[in-house]
């Protein structure tokens, strides 16, 4: 009898634990923990003082994975060793990113985000006003380009052209770096997106001194991009009815108004 009284007792409970470690093992499978890279530059990403991050950029983020429940953390990598990190799992989220063929083995592409125009910036005193790619190709100084950055097709397709691109053109590893070769002389220009610079004019003393050429070397929407290595199906899913959530909501339109990208 004292037996049979325990296992009345003790079935509601083994009940409500099944119930328990079965509702967390769904949480956990839906657990979205991701690391973000972003770039302290321009209007897109920029970290204060305090070290707390603010831009295009990062205004996307916090929307997507605010409403898709993510938790993030933020950190900054130059873009070159980013999209490597990306393909190998060792960040989950780049924003901004043109979506290729060799990026899609390695990536999930949501989106587009936005539009991007990649123009050549040149320096005002010196100014060299090229109006096309193969224009790019014949300058007395190099032009310097962003390490694993995508300018376009065209741009693509003449480079594999050029037996010697190195005499043409420098690799260089961020944005900063463009800058301080373009301030000394050793450049001809470099290439960027175009609001970066329009920001940067209007921002920063630096940039002063900056002029956008007529080219428009590229122009074509930009992504979210997801390794493939470091998060699982299901939370693209979850990012994926997010995005088309505040797509349908109206609150990409707010963040692009902002910073009057609309």
């Amino acid at each position: 009898m004292r037996v049979v009284t325990l296992l009345v007792i003790t079935r509601p409970l083994f009940i409500v634990l099944l119930w328990c470690f079965f509702n967390m093992a769904i949480a956990k499978a839906h657990n979205c923990e991701l690391i973000v890279r972003f770039e302290n530059y321009s209007a897109q990403s920029q970290q204060d003082a305090q070290l707390r991050w603010h831009g295009l950029d990062v205004d996307f983020a916090k929307a997507l994975l605010d409403d898709a429940g993510c938790g993030y953390r933020f950190i900054s990598i130059p873009w070159g060793r980013a999209l490597k990190m990306l393909e190998l799992g060792e960040i989950d989220l780049m924003l901004s990113v043109s979506k290729t063929a060799q990026r899609m083995r390695f990536a999930y592409f949501i989106g587009p985000q936005r539009q991007e125009n990649i123009i050549f910036a040149t320096n005002a005193k010196t100014p060299y006003y090229v109006k096309s790619i193969e224009a790019l190709f014949s300058l007395p100084k190099p032009v310097a380009i962003q390490r694993g950055a995508y300018y376009g097709a065209k741009f693509e397709a003449r480079m594999k052209q050029e037996v010697d691109s190195e005499s043409q053109f420098l690799y260089v590893p961020d944005n900063q770096h463009k800058l301080n070769l373009l301030r000394h002389g050793r450049i001809s220009g470099f290439l960027e997106e175009k609001y970066n610079i329009i920001y940067q004019t209007q921002h920063n003393p630096d940039f002063v001194e900056i002029e956008i050429a007529p080219l428009i070397v590229n122009q074509e929407p930009v992504y979210i991009a997801l390794s493939k290595q470091s998060v699982s199906q299901s939370t693209i899913e979850q990012l994926k009815n997010a995005f088309e959530r505040l797509e349908h909501a109206g609150k990409f339109d707010q963040i692009l108004k902002k910073y009057q990208l609309d």
